[in-house]
């Protein structure tokens, strides 16, 4: 082709795997297809495999990402496997018509030599001379008469040594038998002709891996007269699919095996265990990996997870286990039984022990440690995705608990964990279908019971739980990106319903309140969106209170609860500056929750539960009072207090000694009464 055809021809190519690498699911018939197509176009060099390997390893990535997909490493060697096998079945086809032509060449020449020997020789010459495929004449019994010299040259014999020695020494051990059947069924007329995969042996004791096809050569009157076999050096395409299938199953990075190995590998050893016999299945995260890669760049960060792959090895070394790494700074270890039962405690400090020691990049002395979720079962009685979500999930539990920690699987902790986790998974499907509620309730004062603000909060008619509360309502979809969606949605409705009730009273209402959730607190388009749901609604800004919650601002010490705590800040001052009432929920005191009261420009703050739980059960008044003492310099600050929950009399009759001038809890739970009293 010229130069633009083939560029043109290339870049098709180049599209179409793209388009097969941006789906869901990689599309394994169209890059197979294009591997049939490159043999199809005449590129069957030497290195034009491998070439593209080289291409399209370098160029997939950033193409993928330019067309807004984000390909996995098991996505593309997934893609590069299936060109390669379209492109080995063409070429393999290629190769079979090219062999037939030979086949058939040889045989006029054979029958030519017996009307015209000159010609016919020079003519069986060309062709079996300078054939690029090994080629071998070999009479009924299997001794090598002739052969050319790609022959020798893939077995790597001198000129002439193959001469005499029977085709069945050939094959390495364990495929003698099979090239044996074979020929005796071609030479008994069962079979006009075969097609193998097998290994031969080189002169040199290394291993040639071939595709090898015999027919036979007939006489006139259809008596056999010889073999010919044909013999394609396939070593290069060999070792290339073991590589792929390697790293098919290993990590890059590390050499170890990958998580679907790992796996494959626990459902062979669950299976063939004795029921009763104990693993031990260990899932480790490394503690602080992200600041030795981001402080010290990502080559430092690879040769951490190489040495603690080879540490983790050590570790392990002697006894009856396996360690795979299943992706980023995360690493397994399965242990099969040992007697005794292994002390996972003593196991976990070893292995932390072991990792803590440094090694140096550029006179750095860097190390790791590790947390580690451990699970323990019979085999018989578990399955390797149970073990494997189990140590997961018990991983994850101890992340918050510091550095270095491990634990065993907890079923009870396990449960109410899982319980939680359907409810978030379920909260996006029960907005939509209507099952959210908003519900009101009123804030009063102590003294006289006037209402002075109206709570807006979250309530789910659960199917099967019943109703859930606001705070189960936040649980769930702080854990899932719909807390923004249901949040927005809370502050329209709750918007929406202050207009309806000014309306139909013709006055003025208290105003709403809404208990923000940490994420929402935080998220840097909260001013945008409330500015929006008051322009849409025609809500003054002062008849919406919006409360924060102090630990998304401030922690225990005072400092600010990370970059989400200064967006939160941020956000109390804009919301106040554009004249909405901000406040603070969860209030408990502490050095934190008191700076926020002097860094920022609140109007209430609502006090958080476990004080009012236990003021009421304070019979010495120690906790009373101490409680009036917070409360007093809150007050002093011109800021509202409200108690909450303040659920009885008992409850009630505390809070205006403490000196709280605002309560809401189930003493109150309906918002109607006040508002037809007009109040």
């Amino acid at each position: 082709m010229p130069l633009a055809e083939i560029r043109d021809y290339l870049g098709d190519l180049a599209e179409r795997l793209l388009a097969a690498l941006s789906g869901a699911a990689v599309d394994t018939q169209t890059a197979s297809d294009v591997g049939a197509r490159l043999v199809a176009g005449g590129f069957t060099g030497a290195q034009s495999l491998a070439r593209t390997f080289d291409v399209l390893g370098e160029a997939l990535p950033a193409a993928a990402r330019g067309a807004g997909t984000q390909p996995s490493c098991d996505r593309i060697i997934q893609l590069l496997g299936a060109l390669a096998a379209g492109y080995t079945w063409a070429l393999r086809n290629l190769v079979c018509d090219q062999q037939e032509e030979v086949k058939r060449a040889l045989s006029l020449a054979w029958q030519d030599l017996e009307q015209d020997l000159r010609v016919s020789e020079a003519r069986f010459r060309e062709v079996f001379d300078f054939s690029p495929v090994g080629i071998a004449i070999t009479e009924d019994s299997g001794r090598i008469i002739q052969s050319n010299r790609s022959l020798e040259k893939i077995l790597g014999y001198s000129r002439g040594e193959l001469l005499g020695r029977q085709l069945s020494e050939l094959p390495v051990a364990g495929h003698q038998p099979l090239v044996e059947e074979h020929y005796r069924d071609l030479v008994a007329g069962r079979d006009s002709r075969f097609r193998v995969r097998l290994a031969l042996r080189r002169a040199d004791g290394e291993t040639a891996w071939v595709y090898l096809a015999g027919s036979v050569l007939l006489k006139t009157k259809q008596a056999t007269q010889h073999v010919v076999t044909m013999v394609e050096d396939i070593t290069d395409q060999h070792l290339l699919e073991q590589r792929l299938h390697h790293q098919t199953l290993h990590d890059v990075q590390t050499g170890l095996p990958n998580r679907q190995y790992f796996v494959t590998h626990l459902e062979k050893v669950l299976a063939r265990l004795d029921p009763r016999a104990v693993v031990t299945l260990m899932h480790l995260d490394l503690d602080g990996f992200a600041t030795i890669n981001d402080g010290l760049g990502h080559l430092a960060g690879d040769q951490l997870l190489d040495v603690v792959a080879r540490r983790l090895e050590a570790v392990v070394a002697g006894r009856p286990a396996m360690v795979a790494r299943l992706g980023a700074d995360e690493y397994a270890i399965l242990i099969e039984p040992e007697d005794p039962l292994l002390d996972v405690g003593a196991f976990a400090e070893i292995i932390n022990t072991e990792l803590a020691e440094p090694f140096y990049i550029d006179d750095i002395g860097v190390a790791a440690t590790a947390s580690i979720g451990v699970v323990q079962r019979h085999a018989g009685a578990t399955t390797a995705d149970d073990l494997m979500r189990a140590a997961s999930t018990t991983l994850r539990r101890i992340r918050g608990a510091g550095k270095r920690q491990w634990a065993l699987f907890d079923a009870d902790v396990d449960a109410a964990e899982r319980a939680e986790l359907r409810l978030a998974a379920a909260m996006p499907g029960a907005w939509e279908t209507g099952e959210l509620r908003v519900t009101y309730q009123p804030v009063v004062t102590l003294d006289s019971e006037r209402l002075v603000g109206i709570e807006a909060a979250l309530s789910w008619r659960h199917p099967q739980l019943g109703v859930l509360s606001h705070a189960q309502c936040v649980q769930a979809a702080e854990q899932t990106g719909v807390v923004h969606d249901v949040g927005q949605w809370l502050l329209r409705t709750a918007a929406e319903q202050a207009i309806s009730w000014q309306q139909r009273s013709n006055a003025s209402v208290p105003p709403v309140a809404i208990n923000l959730t940490p994420s929402q607190a935080q998220h840097p388009d909260l001013v945008p969106r409330v500015t929006e749901v008051l322009d849409e609604t025609g809500l003054a800004p002062a008849e919406l209170e919006l409360r924060a919650p102090a630990a998304a601002i401030r922690t225990v010490s005072g400092e600010l609860a990370g970059v989400g705590g200064a967006r939160a800040e941020d956000n109390v001052r804009e919301l106040s500056k554009l004249g909405v009432r901000a406040g603070l929920y969860d209030f408990g005191g502490g050095i934190g929750a008191l700076r926020c009261l002097a860094d920022l420009s609140v109007c209430v703050v609502r006090i958080a539960q476990p004080i009012s739980d236990q003021v009421a059960a304070d019979p010495s008044r120690i906790l009373s009072q101490a409680a009036q003492a917070l409360v007093h310099i809150v007050r002093g600050a011109g800021i509202d207090v409200v108690a909450f929950p303040v659920d009885s009399t008992e409850q009630a009759a505390c809070w205006p000694w403490i000196g709280a001038n605002g309560a809401v809890g189930a003493l109150w739970p309906r918002v109607e009464p006040w508002l037809d009293a007009g109040s």
